[in-house]
């Protein structure tokens, strides 16, 4: 039987005896992997588009000589993009991980409720 939900902190949490019922609906918990994703995007393109463009139409409109962009995320040998990597790779690894066993497990939910019937 289940109990009412309630609301906490922005956390949704239905109340019950199996702890695998147990649905939590925090928006940081759910969307980090995309966030993650995105904002890297996002500074891939700044970094790399956008104020290079910036730099050439600021020198292109005051008339000084051209000074190249030098993209900061490559400062440190390119160390940040090492980290991002290793950080959107291995989340998404472990939520392909995470998929797959709740496949298994649903499978195996299945076929014990076919052999009780």
């Amino acid at each position: 039987m289940r109990q009412p939900k309630y609301q906490e902190r922005e956390t949704e949490v239905y109340r019950s005896d199996n702890t695998d019922d147990v649905l939590e609906a925090s928006w940081i918990k759910h969307y980090w992997r995309p966030a993650m994703a995105y904002q890297y995007l996002l500074v891939c393109l700044f970094d790399f588009i956008v104020f290079p463009m910036v730099t050439m139409a600021f020198y292109a409109s005051t008339g000084q000589d051209y000074i190249q962009w030098q993209p900061i995320t490559l400062n440190a040998s390119g160390f940040y993009h090492l980290s991002m990597g290793a950080i959107i790779g291995v989340s998404a690894w472990t939520r392909g991980q995470e998929k797959i066993t709740n496949i298994w497990r649903e499978r195996q939910e299945d076929v014990e409720t076919r052999y009780e019937s």
